[in-house]
This record gives C-alpha cells, structure tokens and sequence, in this order.
C-alpha cells in the first residue's frame, strides 16, 4: 500500500502562478479558512480593483452577502475592470489587498497557508526517494520523537512495523506529512534529523537545499545548563548514529568570574547615574506609569504602590538585566532625558566589547561552527562546564551574556 501524499501540493498554483475563474472554490474555500470577514466583500473588490459601478450591480443582482462575495471574488478571477492594474488575480495581490485593510490576521494566516502548500510540495517531490532509501527508519522516528514533530504512539507504529523497512518507511513518511500540514517548519526540523544519520545525509541535505530556497530561516540555539561540572559524552554506536556531535561543552573557568562581574559592575554604574537624571527630570508620574503598564502590563501591581518618581524609578531598575535595558531606554527616549542618552550609550558599547571578547576567549565561533552543518535540534545543546560552583544570580549572569555572544 503506497503513502498516502497531501493534497496540499495540488493547491500550490494558488500561490505560484496567476488565478483563474476555474479555482473559484479554491479561492474561496482558502479566504474561509482564514477567516477572512465576508462583509467587508465590498471593500475588498475595490481594493483588489474592481470598479464601484460593478460592485453596485452585483449589490442588486445578489441579495446575499455570501453571494455578492462569491461574484466579487469571481469577478477578480476574471480579471474585471482594473485588476490588471492592481497586480491581477495572484495570491500576492490578495495578500497585499488584506493587509492594506489591516486584516492583518487573515494576511498572515494567507501566508501560512502558501508556507505549508510549499512545504509539502517539497516533501513530496523527495517522497519517491524517501520511500525507497530511507536508512534507519526506527532510529530517524526516535529522533523525530524527542523533537516533536511525531507521538510516541507513531514511534510505536513504527517500530511494530518491524522486521519490514518499506513498511517502517511508509507509516514514517504518512505521519511526517500530517506533522507538517499542522506546522510548515517541522520540514526543516525533518531535514536536520536525516543531516544526523550518514546514511541519510544526502536525503536530509537536499531537502534542506529546497527549504532554503524557499524560506528564509532563523537560528536558534537551545542552552543547557547543569549543575554538575561532569557531562555526558555521545559515543557513535552504528553506522546510522548522528554524524555531528549533539552537545557543545562550553567550559567556563573560575578565572572569568571577575570579567562577569566587571559587567555587572557597568551595569549597576549605569543604572545608578541614569536613575537620578531621570528622577532630576521628573516626568508627569502618571505620564510614567502609564507608559510602563503599556511596555509590561504585569507590573500594574507594583507601581500601583509608587508614590513618587523614586519608588517608579526602582520598578524599572529591577526589570534592567545585564543584556536587556529595553524598559530603562525607553523611558529615556519617551521623557528626553537626554542626559542619560550617553550613560546608556557608552554600557551598550562597553557591553559589546566583552561580549566580543569572551566569545574569542572561549572560541564559542570554532565550537558552533563544527556542529552547524544544518539548523540546530532540541536534543543539540550547548553545555556550561564549571570548575568552579556560581551562585544563582552570578549563574544568571553567564548564561545571559553567554547566550547573547
């Protein structure tokens, strides 16, 4: 019994080439799932193009407003009065034309829609492949598990699947397409898991040639911390174990403790002088408070116990840490406490410099760059190893600035 493929790559025309009157339910059915507001049909057909006079007569003509939808939408499709001008019938003018209406969730949820239609058409263009060279499927699923994209029930089906490759293959591959119709990005989290495995490299690395192409990608990196100075080691085991190190051991001696707190030190320098030429300036308090409800509505309680601009004033310090003074820069900014604009200025500067220096001296750039041959897994981490115990607060410390280098 052969996989069964998403129908989500027969809808890639809607978002590759022009729209014609023969996708009309397509259109339609795509504007619903997004929740686009059929009222507002109207506004749309000129916005897309359409003349007032043609939206007047399908008023008259319809009594309806799904029907007088339905004949705006057609009408588009048809490439009526001004639409060529307006872009022509295309999902991006479409797209276009519900964000200059601020259906901005609509928009986006148009633009999710084009992002799975391509994410499948990918998947299946490899399909034929996967289900025939596929390595290790068991192994692949156990990975695939513990980054999300399957159930443990499918980890399951999979191994029972069991002495049979082409059938651990083929549930593999069926619940690898219902994961990314959910979520495009999982693709890619699919791709990285084949890169781990030698004999799927190949597999992995053209599907993520063909995600790249597409899409354009943001890199995170997930930082573990324990506690204990010992860690775990990754020993190859098969010929189908990951073939790039899961774990990057980021060694942080004692003797680096005084550049940490040298930062904290800056910090705290900061702070102190940009407090007292905010409180010198005195801005309207309740101009204050408001502005800091809007940047962080969880501390309406506490400054519902402020006073004065002193007591505001250690709010907004205590929500300062060493990589984020958002909430202190904007009430600079807001109240023009110019003053305080070069205090602010020579920390971030300052801030920046140390940043660069402890990433040479714990050539954090050489230990990512051996691992970084495709985007980083939840089960890949970056590993602080201590020679020395940190307090909870300096342990902070390290892992903020750490994490920003």
């Amino acid at each position: 019994m052969a996989t069964k493929t998403s129908s989500c790559s027969s809808s890639l025309s809607l978002f590759s080439s022009p729209l014609t009157i023969e996708q009309l339910i397509d259109v339609l059915n795509l504007l619903k799932r997004c929740g686009f507001p059929q009222r507002r049909w109207k506004e749309l057909g000129l916005t897309l193009g359409l003349l007032m006079d043609s939206l007047d007569a399908i008023s008259e003509n319809c009594s309806k407003v799904e029907d007088r939808f339905i004949e705006c939408i057609a009408r588009w499709l048809r490439r009526a009065d001004n639409v060529d001008s307006k872009g022509g019938a295309t999902f991006d003018s479409l797209s276009d034309a519900l964000k200059s209406m601020n259906e901005n969730a609509a928009a986006d949820k148009l633009d999710q829609e084009k992002r799975k239609a391509k994410a499948i058409d990918i998947f299946n263009t490899h399909h034929p492949l996967l289900s025939q060279s596929l390595s290790d499927p068991v192994s692949v699923a156990i990975m695939l598990q513990r980054e999300g994209v399957i159930t443990g029930q499918v980890l399951a089906s999979v191994e029972s699947a069991s002495p049979s490759v082409p059938n651990q293959r083929e549930v593999l591959l069926g619940a690898i397409i219902v994961a990314i119709e959910s979520k495009y990005s999982l693709l890619q989290t699919f791709a990285s898991v084949l890169c781990k495995f030698t004999g799927n490299v190949k597999l992995g690395t053209v599907i993520q040639r063909d995600y790249d192409t597409q899409f354009s990608t943001d890199e995170f990196v997930n930082i573990e911390m324990e506690e204990d100075s010992s860690t775990g080691t990754i020993t190859p085991s098969s010929p189908h174990t990951p073939t790039a190190p899961l774990t990057v051991e980021i060694p942080v001696r004692k003797s680096k403790s005084r550049e940490f707190s040298s930062i904290r030190a800056s910090l705290a320098r900061m702070i102190f002088k940009v407090s007292k030429a905010i409180t010198q300036k005195s801005p309207p308090l309740f101009d204050l408070k408001s502005l800091i409800c809007l940047f962080n509505s969880d501390l309406k309680g506490k400054l519902a116990e402020c006073n004065d601009i002193s007591s505001v004033v250690h709010v907004i310090e205590g929500e300062c840490s060493l990589t984020d003074i958002e909430l202190l820069e904007t009430v600079v900014e807001e109240f023009e406490v110019t003053e305080a604009e070069r205090y602010i200025e020579q920390y971030k500067t300052s801030l920046e410099k140390s940043c660069h220096s402890l990433s040479i001296d714990l050539c954090l750039k050489e230990k990512f760059d051996a691992v970084n041959t495709s985007p980083s897994l939840k089960c890949e981490s970056a590993t602080f190893v201590f020679d020395w115990r940190p307090d909870e607060k300096k342990l902070k410390d390290i892992t903020d600035i750490l994490s920003k280098t």
